[in-house]
Formats: structure tokens, C-alpha cells, sequence
């Protein structure tokens, strides 16, 4: 068996490659941003204002938390498309044990177990029956969006409860408590995945197919597999209340769609679709990319179906783009 201090400095030699890659990824990333934002502010004064900035930053809060979780899945060399679905789960059972008069703290807690058993129903399926990750997750998406509605009985639950929309709506000295919740579950992610033993145990075993290397090495690869599945449930759960307190709004059609825009923003981010390779900040990056692309077509009035062309043009790009960088490092 190999040792642990063998995969340890492995790891290491691991993080000295990709800390070039990643710089390049995020300077890209950066000359992107600072592109799409000139042309936007010639396109409409409304852009380019301090106000805007926040409202972007709100807006995308959600989007980034999930994206967050879905990073740590995708470096572990999984993929979970059920996140979107367990978002607006955790947001009608909450919203709808609000609406019956339950106390918040309670409504928040069944929430979270929600998105929670998703998670653990996702790494039961994939890692102890070992099916397909995209399979299994495509599977748990359309059950969790089903007992989404089933929930609510198929309404839209408007949530009158102060507490609980604070978070989505208020503000800390003009900045927004969606975006401060979002900044420290990067933080949170991002001290896990650099700085913890769980994290250099997810980069080894996304690093090699089924993590086999990893498992030589002694790393426990599917207790680390359920961990990841468990925390992408609970983490999307945290996004869906959000989502929820963000629009007052419960409902089984609450994060439809938002699984594009959360794969794009992860790849972008300089996330390997394959796996070993990948950072929060650099999530962060491609959140605001595709926030702010977003942002500044609704300003300038474009119809939906553009929106939806301009996020499929976005996530096609981040492939291709994933692809290259791919060979480019296994030269």
C-alpha cells in the first residue's frame, strides 16, 4: 500500500501545477469581466452603477451557493443535476410549514433535512449500488421536483414571515445579507477543500479514474464520495431558502432551469468536468461572469429565448474551453 505521505506530497506537487493553471484561468476569467462590462455600460446607463452591482450581487447569491457545492462534487469527479430540483424541495417544505404556522427555526431545520436526504439518497444510489452519477441524479431530480410540488399541492406559497425573508432581502450597511450568506460558504468551501484533509482527499480522488490511486493510498474514497453527495444536498437546500426568502415565494417551479447556469459558471470557473482540478474562487469568478451577463440583457430588454440562447452559448464556451485546458495540462 502506498503511504499517506506519499499521496501527500503528491498532492502537493498536485496543487504547485494547477496554481498556474488556475492564475491563468482567473486572469482570463478577469479580462472577460472587465470586456462584457465596458460593452454593457455603453448599451444602457443602467448598468454601471453601485446600486446595479448589489442588485447582481443578490441575484446571484443562490446561484452561487449551489454553484459552490457543485464544485466540490465535480472535483471529487461526480456530477449532481438534482440540485436545482432539491432547491425548490427545501423551499416548499419550509415555505409550506411556515404557511401552517410552524415555528421558523422548525420550518428552516426540515428544510435543510430536505435537501439533506436528497443528498443521502443521491450517495446511496451512486456510491453504494454504484450507478452513474448522471443517471442517478437525473433520476433524483425529477423525484425531487415532483415532491417539490407535491409539497405545496402544486400552489405558489407567498411567504409572509419577516424572519425569514430578512435574509433574502435585507441589507448590512447598503450591502445585501444574500451576498455576505454567499461569501461565507465560499470561505467555508474553500478552507475545506485547500486546507483540510477531507479536501486533499476529494482533489486525490477525483484525480484518477474511480479514484483508484487514491484508494492505494489509503484514502477512504467512498465514505468521501457520500460525505460530497450529503454536503451537495444540504448545501443546495441553503441555496433553495435563500431562493425562497429572496422572492417571498415557495413553489415547486422555483431554481427550474438553473442547472445550466450553475454547471456554466462552475466550468468556467476553471472546474475539470473530469474531475482533480478546481477552486471555489474561481466559481466565484464565473458566477459573476454569468450574473453579470444575465443582468445586462434584462437591462437592455432582451427576450427570454436570447437569455436562454446567450447561458447554452456560455456553457457550450466553458466546455470547449474545459476540453482545452484539459489537454493542454495532461501534456
Amino acid at each position: 500500500m502506498v503511504s499517506l505521505h506519499t499521496a501527500d506530497n503528491t498532492k502537493k506537487a498536485f496543487y504547485s501545477n494547477w496554481k498556474s493553471v488556475g492564475s491563468a484561468n482567473a486572469s482570463g476569467l478577469l479580462a472577460a469581466l472587465v470586456v462584457v462590462t465596458a460593452i454593457l455600460s455603453v448599451t444602457t446607463p443602467y448598468f454601471f452603477t453601485a446600486e446595479n452591482g448589489l442588485n447582481i450581487l443578490r441575484a446571484v447569491s443562490f446561484i452561487g451557493i449551489a454553484a459552490a457545492a457543485a464544485t466540490l462534487v465535480l472535483v471529487s469527479g461526480g456530477i449532481d443535476l438534482s440540485m436545482a430540483a432539491t432547491m425548490a424541495l427545501a423551499g416548499t417544505v419550509t415555505g409550506g410549514l411556515i404557511e401552517g404556522g410552524y415555528p421558523t427555526i422548525f420550518a428552516v431545520i426540515a428544510g435543510l433535512l430536505a435537501g439533506g436526504i436528497v443528498g443521502t439518497i443521491n450517495a446511496v444510489v451512486i456510491v453504494g449500488f454504484g450507478i452513474n452519477p448522471l443517471i442517478a441524479t437525473i433520476g433524483t431530480q425529477f423525484a425531487a421536483r415532483g415532491a417539490a410540488y407535491l409539497v405545496v399541492d402544486s400552489r405558489e406559497v407567498f411567504i409572509m414571515d419577516p424572519a425569514f425573508n430578512w435574509v433574502g432581502q435585507a441589507t448590512v450597511f447598503s450591502f445585501p445579507v444574500s451576498g455576505i450568506l454567499m461569501l461565507l460558504v465560499f470561505l467555508f468551501l474553500g478552507w475545506l477543500m485547500r486546507d483540510t484533509i477531507f479536501g486533499r482527499h476529494i482533489y486525490a480522488i477525483g484525480g484518477t479514474p474511480n479514484g483508484s490511486s487514491a484508494l492505494l493510498s489509503g484514502v477512504p474514497v467512498k465514505r468521501r464520495q457520500f460525505q460530497v453527495y450529503v454536503f451537495s444536498g444540504l448545501i443546495s437546500a441553503v441555496a433553495g431558502l435563500l431562493l425562497s426568502s429572496y422572492s417571498n415565494t415557495a413553489t415547486g417551479y422555483n431554481a427550474m432551469g438553473l442547472e445550466l447556469p450553475i454547471l456554466a459558471a462552475v466550468i468556467l470557473g476553471g472546474t475539470a468536468l473530469g474531475g482533480g482540478r478546481g477552486t471555489v474562487w474561481g466559481t466565484l469568478a464565473g458566477v459573476l461572469l454569468v450574473g453579470v451577463i444575465v443582468n445586462g440583457l434584462t437591462l437592455n430588454n432582451a427576450p427570454i429565448a436570447w437569455v436562454l440562447v446567450v447561458q447554452g452559448a456560455v456553457l457550450v464556451i466553458a466546455v470547449v474551453v474545459d476540453d482545452r485546458r484539459q489537454t493542454k495540462y495532461n501534456k
